[in-house]
């Protein structure tokens, strides 16, 4: 990466966690915020205490597990745990428990995507280029031949023995999950670790995390980014009370055009191509972190209607953003749902 897109990733990161606390009224809360570059994306974190803690030391500690984290569940990291899974497609492997608990979880939400999206849909992201940014556009054929790799349906965990079975040429991509588990092992750190720390606020690239208090206050402010603006931009914020998680997936995040056409990274596995809909993106509150990034994925692949059972089956609530700047919000947070940008509309 170079040094101006790391540089514009942090700025990125700062100006979110200062939307997050624009409505604060300040107290005698202390608090510190500390950024980083990690699993290519802005990291921040912003702790909030009252006396002396060691809110430098803990914030550190918790970019630390974010980054460590990448060594477990990166696919192109050849020190890492997945990458040395996917070497061996085609056997029956004993690996870490951590990341079987990833797999199964995300196995689990994926398996009610209608077979649009999978663990295994490496076969076809590494085709397109969407997980080194080397985009290109695949012949046919090559998509073809790709998707019969990207089905669940033969890859087999088991987490009494601690294996993995990938089927020859399968390959796994945690990508679609990787930053909000990132932001579930933050506030792991976070509640191992400090002690008079009151309350965090957590980015990783799409996905926030909130957990405790602010300023005497148990509610946060996260920013929902404009999917036609900068990256600094945001269209509405969603009040979030206490820990909450809230991941964003949408078109704009990687994309290339040709030939006048574009192209985004949010594939349909059932065609091998972009997923065709009218929405530009999806952010989901849950009740994790994982659950957030992978469903924001699996709404905007689904849509709308055929996402809400799935969204109640999780107890979570989404935010769903048309082309035409039209915005629709699950019934569980209507109230705490605001938009502050005049172009965009409710439905």
């Amino acid at each position: 990466m170079n040094f101006r897109k790391a540089s514009a990733l942090i700025l990125t990161a700062l100006c979110l966690l200062l939307l997050l606390n624009c409505c604060t009224v300040p107290t005698k809360s202390r608090s510190y915020q500390k950024s980083d570059i990690a699993m290519g994306s802005a990291v921040s974190v912003k702790l909030y205490a009252l006396g002396d803690a060691d809110t430098e030391q803990v914030a550190q500690q918790m970019i630390t597990k974010i980054k460590q984290l990448d060594t477990l569940i990166s696919k192109n990291d050849e020190n890492a745990f997945l990458y040395s899974l996917n070497q061996k497609s085609g056997q029956t492997l004993e690996t870490d428990p951590e990341l079987i608990d990833y797999i199964i979880k995300t196995k689990e939400v994926y398996a009610l995507s209608d077979s649009k999206l999978s663990v295994t849909s490496g076969a076809l992201t590494e085709l397109w280029g969407f997980d080194t940014d080397n985009f290109r556009l695949p012949e046919e054929a090559e998509i073809k031949k790709a998707i019969p790799f990207c089905s669940d349906e033969g890859l087999t965990v088991s987490k009494k023995n601690l294996t993995v079975f990938v089927p020859e040429g399968g390959i796994i991509n945690l990508g679609s999950v990787g930053k909000g588990i990132a932001c579930d092992k933050a506030v792991e750190c976070f509640n191992y670790s400090s002690q008079s720390c009151q309350g965090a606020v957590i980015s990783v690239g799409g996905s926030i995390a909130v957990i405790g208090s602010h300023d005497k206050k148990q509610d946060w402010t996260v920013g929902i980014r404009n999917p036609f603006g900068e990256v600094n931009d945001y269209f509405g914020t969603l009040t979030v009370s206490g820990t909450g998680f809230v991941s964003t997936s949408g078109s704009y995040e990687k994309s290339f055009n040709l030939d006048g056409k574009s192209y985004h990274h949010i594939l349909d596995l059932t065609t091998g191509y972009p997923v065709e809909t009218e929405l530009v993106s999806v952010s989901v509150k849950a009740d994790s972190g994982l659950l957030s990034d992978a469903l924001s994925t699996m709404c905007f692949v689904l849509g709308e209607e055929k996402s809400k059972d799935i969204l109640n089956r999780y107890n979570a609530q989404a935010v769903f953003v048309y082309k035409d700047k039209s915005v629709s919000v699950t019934d569980g947070i209507k109230d705490a749902f605001k938009i502050v940008n005049g172009e965009f509309k409710p439905i």
